[in-house]
């Protein structure tokens, strides 16, 4: 079994301190770390560029208002694993000669308009491919507010079918936030197997019950790239949906306290 690609940034959040600091240097840096991020935008690959981009957005405000630089040690297990705010680490900028600060200091006004018209391009298409996506729960919609259950998508050209088995569980221990994991159970043509079929015999996490567990078609009106773009959009779709049944049903029960 081959290793698992190690998911890495294309240019780290100390860029405009790496030497020489220069400012022709480093927009032609920057120059090519735009260049790098259309080329994945040109194929509609979202991460981790997205994720990147935000980071490097932070890291820009903060250089503005407190000369500090963010970044983050975390190792990311998939190419959206969530970056959250305990990941983040701040530390002071570098020691610097004062030719070298009025450098950084060019460089950072140069640097900090285009990485906002840059990442709002990126959200742009973000939002695009968002927008595409659409489910409907096909199984078990009585039980759409379980931690667990599947959801599917049907590649239109190659008609290869995508399953996975999902569960919402906090993004850290102790954290209000929550993310969706997910695990491919299935991934070929549907041939003459149903979707409880694939449950019952591929299913890894829910063993037990799986069949009464949700089942969610996911739709796309674009053709996406399957990892880099369409999977993280649908955990992220996922988990709006849920949200929003979650915020219905507690307000049904609020309504029905108050008459009661």
């Amino acid at each position: 079994m081959g290793r698992k690609k190690k998911i890495e940034f294309l240019m780290n959040t100390d860029w405009m301190f790496e030497k020489p600091i220069d400012r022709e240097h480093k927009e032609y840096k920057l120059l090519s770390y735009f260049q790098k991020m259309g080329e994945k935008l040109d194929k509609m690959e979202l991460y981790p560029g997205f994720i990147e981009l935000s980071l490097h957005l932070a890291n820009v405000q903060t250089l503005i208002k407190d000369k500090k630089i963010i970044y983050t040690n975390k190792k990311f297990a998939t190419v959206d694993d969530e970056l959250l705010v305990k990941d983040l680490k701040i530390r002071d900028i570098p020691e610097m000669s004062e030719e070298e600060y009025q450098e950084f200091i060019q460089i950072l006004s140069y640097s900090a308009p285009r990485m906002f018209e840059y990442f709002g391009i990126a959200k742009s298409v973000w939002e695009l491919v968002f927008d595409s996506v659409n489910l409907k729960v096909r199984k078990n919609t009585k039980n759409i507010l379980s931690p667990k259950g599947y959801f599917y998508h049907t590649d239109e050209k190659t008609k290869k079918w995508y399953i996975w088995e999902y569960e919402k569980k906090p993004a850290a221990k102790g954290s209000p936030e929550k993310i969706i994991v997910v695990n491919l159970i299935y991934s070929d043509e549907k041939n003459d197997l149903t979707i409880p079929k694939i449950v019952s015999t591929f299913s890894q996490w829910n063993v037990d019950g799986g069949t009464k567990m949700p089942v969610v078609e996911m739709l796309s009106r674009g053709d996406f790239p399957i990892n880099e773009t369409l999977l993280p959009l649908f955990k992220r779709k996922l988990i709006s949906y849920i949200d929003q049944k979650q915020l219905i049903e507690n307000y049904k029960k609020k309504k029905e306290e108050l008459n009661s």
